[in-house]
């Protein structure tokens, strides 16, 4: 589905249930039992010990978390080709938990959100996860030149003022050369590569 999406457009957080059923995490161990896990990790010999180890720490999880009850409109909203289809699905659905997906969009860097959509798309139609990976170099490289990021870092940290001034400041103002600048090579000495196969 588009729990992906949601999850890296918004930058919500999620709770250990939803952890599992997104596939983000294997087992769910209280904190409490940390210290103890991994003592008994270090002591381990060998990868099934592990496996063990982590078996008697793990507990279930329930009742499903959140995302699990949003996941219809979630796959309906975010399945759309562009970030703005998606905003104005989210806005059309009348619901509020989508409304509040809309505004917290509202509030990102309308150049980070179409660079992340499309990451995310470009990834789904990979052929290897080393793919994936020389792509999310290539973006977060590309990221740490962008204005939005200096951006972002001083409302949210240095004047705490929140109240971002991003560049271009809204999502039609994006065009698809600034998205496309992201995926470019970086040039000789600075790309991440895996050896194919």
């Amino acid at each position: 589905g588009e729990l992906g999406t949601h999850l890296a457009l918004t930058g919500a957080a999620v709770g250990a249930a939803d952890a599992l059923m997104c596939g983000l995490a294997d087992h769910y161990v209280p904190s409490d039992f940390l210290d103890e896990l991994t003592r008994d990790l270090a002591e381990g010999q060998d990868g099934a010990c592990a496996d063990k180890v982590v078996a008697r720490y793990a507990i279930p999880v329930g009742p499903e978390g959140p995302l699990a009850a949003e996941r219809e409109w979630i796959d309906r909203c975010y399945a759309a080709d562009t970030v703005e289809e998606i905003h104005s699905r989210l806005l059309g659905s009348g619901l509020p938990a989508a409304r509040e997906a809309s505004r917290t969009l509202h509030a990102k860097s309308p150049t980070a959100l179409k660079v992340t959509l499309a990451a995310l798309r470009r990834a789904r139609a990979a052929d290897s996860l080393e793919r994936v990976l020389e792509q999310e170099y290539r973006v977060s490289a590309a990221a740490l030149s962008m204005p939005d990021l200096v951006e972002g870092i001083r409302a949210q940290v240095i004047d705490k003022d929140r109240c971002p001034r991003w560049s271009p400041a809204a999502l039609v103002q994006v065009r698809a050369a600034a998205v496309e600048r992201f995926f470019a090579p970086l040039g000789e000495g600075r790309e991440l590569t895996f050896p194919a196969g």
